[in-house]
């Protein structure tokens, strides 16, 4: 062990040594009016923090909900966009086809046979019948049409 002298020397436990002395409890008296409210300040906590609770489930829910509807109504516009430009490209090759083939057909060449090869005329009165039909785009004949 080391000596040390003089007065920079540090001393061991210079502190006196203070003797615990024991807690005397009060006895507080305690408002019933204060204890009361106390009771109900934790009450309103946890129900306070359950409806917290519950409204954030809630906003997450529907922020989930709506992210999806969103990614869902991206999806759907994406789709009507395509099967415009379907329709379009379709639109268009039908306009196509249809004036290729009005012009491929020549009415008056087909007037003219009808009329001077195969003997065919417009009808005259009385040979027209009129008929009512149930449907009347498509009339499909399996036997003579009555008079009246």
């Amino acid at each position: 062990m080391y000596y040390f002298e003089g007065n920079a020397v540090r001393k061991m436990d210079v502190a006196p040594r203070i003797e615990e002395r024991p807690e005397r409890k009060r006895e507080r008296k305690v408002n019933p009016k204060i204890a009361k409210n106390a009771r109900k300040a934790r009450a309103f906590d946890v129900r306070y923090m359950m409806s917290l609770v519950i409204a954030t489930g809630f906003l997450f829910v529907s922020c989930i909900t709506m992210l999806m509807l969103e990614a869902n109504v991206t999806e759907q516009r994406r789709q009507i966009s395509s099967l415009e430009r379907n329709l379009n490209m379709l639109t268009d090759s039908n306009n196509e086809t249809s004036k290729r083939l009005e012009s491929s057909v020549d009415l008056v060449q087909i007037y003219d046979f009808a009329v001077n090869d195969l003997g065919m005329g417009y009808p005259k009165n009385g040979q027209v019948v009129m008929y009512k039909a149930s449907n009347p785009d498509y009339v499909k004949q399996f036997k003579d049409i009555p008079k009246e």
